[in-house]
Formats: structure tokens, sequence, C-alpha cells
């Protein structure tokens, strides 16, 4: 069965405050995706604010530096593709103005590898899946860095 993932970049303070309660961040994105009309624009809007725009440049090096050892690995504009042979599995990354979208089939591996990668590059990358209800950050905040922006 197909995996298809978004992750977003947070803002800091965004990701701090809601360190714990990530399902309201899920929900939001939940209702964008079944909202019509005014109520699907205002909840763009909000999602806009507390994200940041992809740093698509960076990341596309970072990901053909990180991968181009990868036996399966290819490339073409903004997207990337890993394929493991043995496991007849397979994933692809978009690299998108506000988002990036993997699609993979096959072991959860594959996806692995990619999310490996993102997590080096931002600290905020929050990444769920609508069907099956999935969500989290790639690379959980520490308490210790909780504790230190709380007591500001």
């Amino acid at each position: 069965m197909m995996r298809h993932y978004e992750l977003y970049i947070f803002e800091e303070d965004v990701a701090r405050q809601y360190y714990g309660q990530e399902s309201k961040l899920f929900y939001l994105f939940l209702e964008h995706e079944k909202a019509r009309g005014s109520q699907k624009e205002i909840l763009r809007k909000q999602i806009e604010y507390i994200t940041k725009p992809i740093p698509a440049l960076f990341l596309q090096q970072k990901l053909k530096q990180d991968l181009m050892k990868e036996e399966g690995y290819r490339k073409k504009k903004n997207t990337h593709m890993i394929e493991i042979q043995d496991r007849d599995s397979k994933a692809e990354l978009v690299i998108g103005a506000d988002a990036l979208y993997i699609t993979a089939d096959g072991s959860f591996d594959v996806e692995t590898i990619f999310f490996e990668i993102l997590r080096k590059c931002e600290p905020t990358f929050f990444a769920f899946t609508i069907e099956e209800h999935r969500y989290g950050w790639l690379k959980p905040i520490k308490q210790e860095d909780l504790l230190r922006t709380t007591q500001v």
C-alpha cells in the first residue's frame, strides 16, 4: 500500500508551544484538507503563518550530497527517488515551495532514508499522513531545549 506524507517546517516558537500537543497541529492540516471555499483560505493562511518556506536549494544540495552513494538513487528537477531493488521498495520526495511530499511503497526503510537526512537539515520538520492519521516531529525537541526556552 502506498504511503503519502506531507512535511512542513514550523516556526521554532510554534514547535515549542505545541510540543506534546502535536494532534492540534495535525488536525489543523486535516481540517484544511476537508475545508471548502473561504474556510479553506482561512486555514491556509493560518498554516502559512506558523510554518516557514522550504529552503529548496539547501535541501536539494543536501539530499543529492547524502544520496549520491545510494545505489538506487535518481534525481529529476525537484524530485528525488530511491529504489531498493532487493526489498521491492521505492520512495519519491518532491520539494515544493511550502512543503515536501513523500510517496513510498514497500519497506518503511525507504522513507526513513529521507527522514534521516531531513532531520539533520531543520530542527522543526513536522511530518504527517492524512490517510493513516499518523504525525510527528522528525527531530523531537529535547526536554532541556524546552526548559531553556520556557524560562526566558
